[in-house]
C-alpha cells in the first residue's frame, strides 16, 4: 500500500499510501530471476520470521535449501506465509504510525547502505541483510537478544549468500549521519527495529549512542 520514490537524501523519502485493488504473486515469474536477485529477496523473506513468527523462522531454517533450489512448493509456502504476516501488521497500521515500522526490522542501517554507497551499487536485499545482521548484534548488545537467536539469524543469512558486514568504504560516523536522515526519525530521535527475541520484535528510541556507535564500529558481527 505504500508508493515511494527515491531521493539523494535517503530511501523511500517521497510518496503515498494507496492501497492496491489486488495483489497477484506468481511463483513461476521467479524462474526468470538472476541467482544473485533471487537471494537478495530471501532477506525480505527471513525478516517476516524474526519479527512475527519463530515457527516460521524455524521452517526456513529446515527448507532453505530448498528455497535457494526454487522449489515451487517451499515458495508458495515462504510467499504465503509472508503475505499473511505483513497484511496482518498493515492492517492494524495502515499509514505506518506504530507497529507497521516492525517492517523495516535492517532497513534503517540497509537504507544508509544504500545511500551511502549510491543507489543501485548493492541490492535492496543485501542491504537489508546486513541491516538485520547489525540490529540483532545491537540488541545483543543492550541485553535484549540472546546470542543464541542472534547466531541463528547470522548462520540463515550467510547460507543464503548474502552479506553480514557494513561495507569498508561506510565508517561508524558515515552511518550515523545517514541513518539520521530515516523516516523513522521523530523529534530528532532515532528509532529501531530491534528482535527481542526470533519471533517478536519491538522499536526503540531510547538507548545508549555509545553502543550503537560500537555495533557500527565493530562491521565484523560477534
Amino acid at each position: 500500500g505504500k508508493t515511494g520514490v527515491n531521493h539523494p537524501l535517503g530511501k523511500n523519502m517521497i510518496g503515498a499510501f494507496h492501497q492496491p485493488a489486488a495483489v497477484v504473486a506468481d511463483v513461476a515469474t521467479l524462474a526468470t530471476l538472476p541467482e544473485a536477485e533471487f537471494r537478495a529477496g530471501l532477506a525480505e523473506v527471513i525478516k517476516y520470521g524474526i519479527i512475527a513468527d519463530a515457527n516460521f523462522f524455524a521452517w526456513l531454517e529446515r527448507h532453505i535449501d530448498a528455497l535457494l533450489a526454487r522449489d515451487e512448493a517451499a515458495l508458495v509456502h515462504a510467499i504465503a506465509r509472508s503475505c499473511e504476516i505483513k497484511a496482518a501488521i498493515v492492517a492494524a497500521d495502515e499509514h505506518e504510525m506504530g507497529k507497521r515500522a516492525l517492517l523495516n526490522l535492517g532497513h534503517t542501517f540497509g537504507h544508509a547502505i544504500e545511500t551511502g554507497l549510491g543507489h543501485g551499487r548493492w541490492r535492496h536485499g543485501e542491504a537489508v541483510a546486513v541491516g538485520t545482521v547489525l540490529a540483532a548484534d545491537f540488541s545483543v548488545r543492550i541485553g535484549w537478544l540472546c546470542e543464541a537467536d542472534r547466531q541463528r539469524i547470522v548462520e540463515l543469512i550467510k547460507h543464503v549468500g548474502l552479506p553480514i558486514c557494513t561495507p569498508a568504504e561506510l565508517d561508524a560516523d558515515r552511518m550515523l549521519a545517514l541513518m539520521a536522515g530515516d523516516k523513522k526519525v521523530r523529534g530528532g530521535r532515532l528509532r529501531l527495529v530491534l528482535p527481542q527475541a526470533i519471533g517478536v520484535a519491538d522499536i526503540v528510541a531510547d538507548f545508549d549512542q555509545q553502543v550503537l556507535q560500537e555495533t557500527l564500529t565493530s562491521k565484523v558481527p560477534m
